[in-house]
């Protein structure tokens, strides 16, 4: 007699990469409901059609792609259907949750930063003072400097980062693929003067921080508190609905402005797909314009050539 879970059985279906990639989303999920972290298991099998809407919107809520809350809910609808055979969850639960359609993928709503806005940004934080200070400048140095997902910049170790080669390593990305950022000169020297304060002891780069400024190297800046930051930092400045994936959006269009080839830009991104990619591309009509204007047919006037008997 088995005593798996309907969950734990849908991911030994799952290849390795899957089940990191689907456990990681349920956890996420279940942050974002605040269930209890024990309780996971049950709470998924007890999906019914009301909740699966709850949860699609609180997921679009989160700035979730449209391709991340399709797999998540295709996952979830799978457990649900795995519960059914176990005699866990009632077949009209099943149901109910085909009846579901996929989200449309569609351009992203998001928008990129403006330089003036990026600028507002980062001179806001240099005027504040005190540990949050030093910290939230280097998280949006961070943001705006190497396109880290959110994540990403939270699960950054110390040793992570390499002060001869002046890079940080995202030991497990999306998809679970690692990559190296290399950083800008001025990301690094907010990254110093956050390590000044931080020391060196090993722990998470970008650690939690008590309201008295104890820093707590064993524990993250969650994911969760990183979207606050940004929501509440920007909407102080007059800037609504901005997300922590806008200041992604910012850092690839801005490289794309910069005229730095769209490969290069996806393994800086770290896309595994170049189509995702142009998905973020918000170069606006000015810069169509401007290669339009330089597109010319016709080959420069040759010189002409005088013979030896030319005066």
């Amino acid at each position: 007699m088995t005593t798996a879970t309907p969950y734990a059985l849908y991911l030994s279906r799952l290849s390795i990469n899957s089940q990191h990639s689907i456990s990681s989303q349920m956890r996420s999920i279940a942050r974002l409901m605040q269930w209890q972290e024990d309780s996971l298991d049950d709470k998924l099998c007890q999906i019914d059609y009301q909740q699966a809407l709850q949860i699609r919107a609180v997921m679009t809520h989160a700035q979730w792609s449209a391709r991340s809350i399709n797999r998540a809910m295709i996952a979830i609808k799978n457990i649900v259907k795995v519960a059914a055979l176990m005699n866990k969850a009632d077949l009209s639960q099943v149901a109910n949750l085909q009846t579901i359609n996929q989200v449309k993928h569609g351009e992203h709503q998001g928008t990129p930063l403006s330089t003036e806005q990026v600028t507002a940004v980062l001179d806001y934080c240099k005027t504040q003072k005190g540990t949050f200070a030093t910290r939230n400048l280097l998280i949006f140095s961070l943001f705006l400097g190497t396109g880290l997902r959110r994540s990403e910049l939270s699960a950054l170790m110390l040793h992570d980062y390499d002060a001869n080669l002046h890079t940080l390593t995202v030991a497990a990305g999306k998809g679970n693929k690692s990559r190296t950022l290399f950083l800008p000169e001025w990301v690094e020297q907010n990254l110093l003067a956050w390590l000044k304060l931080r020391q060196r002891q090993q722990g998470y780069l970008v650690c939690k921080s008590t309201l008295t400024g104890k820093l707590k190297l064993s524990e993250p800046t969650t994911p969760t508190a990183l979207y606050r930051l940004v929501k509440d930092t920007l909407y102080e400045l007059g800037v609504d609905n901005v997300s922590p994936h806008d200041l992604r959006r910012t850092f690839i269009t801005r490289l794309l402005e910069q005229n730095v080839d769209i490969n290069t830009v996806r393994q800086m991104a770290g896309h595994a797909d170049i189509s995702t990619t142009t998905i973020y591309d918000k170069r606006d009509h000015a810069f169509m314009k401007q290669a339009a204007a330089m597109l010319d047919y016709i080959p420069p006037e040759k010189p002409i050539k005088r013979g030896r008997g030319s005066r």
